[in-house]
């Protein structure tokens, strides 16, 4: 598809940005968002075991309303991180920006799941954000 007044095509200008950057810089996104994906289906598989534990407890029936819908808001907060960690392959500059933030909020996810006790999650969590900070790292800055 011609765009007037650019003098290439759509497509050719989305394929010359995605060979401008490095393999490394991809294979960095690309994972953190795996492994963020990965994570929220993890943790949304336990929505049936929550679900029925809470189902049999003693609690009150606003807490069985309501803690199933409380679980599963991680795995769906994950999966916005990861989908949120692809755009950066889209962009020029500013995904670098994307990066940043992105960072801070899975650092952010990883602070709470280690003040919960999850080791296990909080290293995962931290080793995405390293994925994406390393990305971020790999965006040079333009030189006017």
């Amino acid at each position: 598809m011609e765009v007037p007044g650019l003098g290439m095509s759509i497509e050719r200008e989305n394929d010359n940005l995605m060979d401008s950057k490095p393999r490394f810089y991809r294979l960095c996104i690309i994972f953190g968002s795996i492994l963020l994906l990965f994570m929220a289906g993890f943790h949304g598989s336990g929505l049936g075991f929550v679900s029925d534990a809470i189902k049999e407890s003693d609690a009150s029936g606003f807490l069985k309303d309501i803690v199933p819908v409380l679980f599963l808001h991680p795995s769906i907060h994950l999966t916005g991180l990861a989908v949120l960690g692809l755009l950066p392959l889209f962009m020029n500059q500013e995904g670098r920006k994307v990066l940043w933030v992105l960072t801070v909020l899975i650092l952010i996810d990883s602070g709470l799941a280690f003040f919960l006790g999850a080791i296990l999650p909080g290293i995962l969590l931290t080793i995405a954000a390293i994925t994406f900070l390393f990305a971020g790292v790999l965006i040079q800055p333009k030189s006017e």
